[in-house]
């Protein structure tokens, strides 16, 4: 019986984990097909332009030995759905495969996936758990959002008692009020632990596209958040430890820290966009825009 097996991967850069799930999907069949995604996924997952442009990086992957075949991705979104059926449709109709099965990494399984649906509907079966992600792109690529604030951060970090600061994080961001660790970065959520010092507040916004959800980890949060019919009406609240709030999209909030110690909160941001460039900003006390 002749298998195909299908995978994705952005491969930006290549590491040691992609070519483990590489031998691991081979091993499962006769021949790896690998979905490069393309220039626009890559800069829709991190906000910033590709590391590597998808020319190189199908390159690259075509070099590899258990790869068969690449194909650069013709999806707009996060997924890789309008690729599966492409392949998909082509392996059939060259009736050279009696199966079809599309291999996942460790960190996603099969009913996480946005290609499930599609999957089941094309009878190709899934095949996850292929990799225990000792490895991963983030720790390659400089967490550091702005590389410029590395110092400024590392003295700032300096200054907070380690428990709050330990820990593995996917991306550390320097702002003036404080800063932020992204934990963890999905299509359709992300976790961010925020830090905000002493006397300083973040600025008056609001989202198009995400709602978030604030947990206080320690110290006391002052919170506005504000109807879009009433912007000028402030709505002040203070939450303690272990009290949260919601703030749906499209609604003004601000966050401030008007203690003598570090505010420490868990924000999950919600929908199906998470980037930094959604946000409007009413008013600000660093003059950002």
């Amino acid at each position: 019986m002749t298998t195909l097996a299908i995978t994705s991967m952005y491969a930006n850069p290549i590491h040691p984990g992609h070519i483990e799930c590489l031998e691991l999907s081979r091993e499962h069949a006769d021949e790896l097909w690998v979905i490069v995604n393309n220039d626009k996924q890559a800069e829709m997952k991190r906000w910033v332009k590709s590391f590597q442009d998808e020319n190189f990086r199908l390159a690259v992957v075509a070099s590899l030995k258990p790869v068969s075949r690449v194909f650069l991705a013709v999806d707009q979104d996060w997924s890789v759905c309008e690729s599966l059926k492409v392949l998909i449709a082509e392996a059939k109709a060259s009736w050279k495969y009696e199966d079809i099965i599309f291999t996942k990494w460790g960190d996603r399984f099969a009913s996480e996936i946005p290609e499930a649906v599609l999957l089941r509907s094309e009878w190709v079966r899934i095949v996850d758990g292929l990799w225990a992600k000792t490895h991963n792109s983030s720790d390659l690529v400089n967490k550091l959002k702005n590389k410029a604030d590395e110092k400024e951060l590392q003295n700032k970090i300096a200054e907070l008692p380690k428990v709050l600061t330990e820990g593995n994080y996917l991306e550390v961001g320097n702002r003036p009020w404080g800063m932020y660790y992204v934990m963890e970065d999905s299509p359709l959520y992300k976790v961010k632990k925020i830090i905000v010092h002493p006397g300083k507040r973040l600025s008056l916004q609001s989202h198009e596209r995400r709602s978030e959800h604030w947990t206080v980890v320690s110290w006391v949060a002052t919170v506005d958040i504000r109807d879009p019919d009433f912007k000028d009406v402030e709505q002040i609240r203070m939450l303690r430890q272990n009290e949260g709030c919601y703030i749906p999209s499209k609604h003004l909030h601000r966050l401030a820290n008007t203690s003598n110690d570090p505010l420490v909160i868990v924000e999950v941001q919600c929908w199906d966009y998470t980037g930094e460039d959604d946000i409007v900003r009413y008013d600000d006390d660093f003059w950002r825009k």
